[in-house]
């Protein structure tokens, strides 16, 4: 049965403009849906809030044409990404985000 849905049409984060190739991260189960006429891969939790994004419109590493799909290595220590228009597939390694655990504490304060 229907469980839910997320996204909408344009160019923002969390919007769409062609989502094609879906992929869920073996270690995180974070979804990443490629957008192939925004040029991106964008990334969500499994219920759908935007975590981020990679990539744009461009000839660069890093950079696509028309990506279509995308998958990750078991381990979930590479993401693979087909650069249609580029002829190409580019990889991107996981890494851990560069923060630090902090208490409910400290950020009440910091917004006070």
């Amino acid at each position: 049965s229907f469980v839910g849905k997320w996204g909408s049409k344009g160019t923002g984060d969390g919007q769409f403009r062609g989502p094609l190739g879906v992929a869920l991260a073996p270690r995180s189960g974070d979804v990443y849906v490629v957008d192939i006429f925004n040029h991106r891969v964008q990334y969500f939790t499994a219920t759908g809030s935007f975590l981020g994004k990679i990539g744009r419109r461009g000839w660069g590493n890093g950079e696509f044409v028309s990506p279509s799909y995308c998958g990750f290595l078991p381990d979930g220590r590479r993401l693979y990404v087909t650069d249609t228009s580029n002829y190409r597939v580019q990889y991107f390694r996981w890494s851990e985000p560069a923060v630090s655990p902090t208490s409910r504490g400290k950020v009440k304060a910091l917004f006070r």
